[in-house]
């Protein structure tokens, strides 16, 4: 199954836990397939950087670069 994400599901979904985290589990197992386009992929990467992220991001060890590494990977 090929499934296009909208922003702040892939957001909650990278940061958070709850229903949008499984959808990135199933894609990191390959039980389904993310797709993006490079507008959504910058889309993703202007909202990470919002300062209400950053908090979040500096508890996880993690950057918004690392992030939108991280899902780059697993879009197609």
């Amino acid at each position: 199954m090929r499934l296009v994400a909208e922003t702040n599901t892939i957001v909650s979904g990278l940061l958070w836990k709850g229903a949008p985290r499984r959808l990135m589990d199933a894609a990191d197992a390959g039980l389904i397939q993310l797709v993006s386009s490079e507008t959504l992929l910058a889309e993703l990467a202007r909202v990470l950087r919002r300062d209400k992220f950053a908090a979040r991001l500096r508890r996880s060890v993690l950057t918004a670069e690392r992030v939108l590494d991280g899902y780059r990977s697993v879009v197609e």
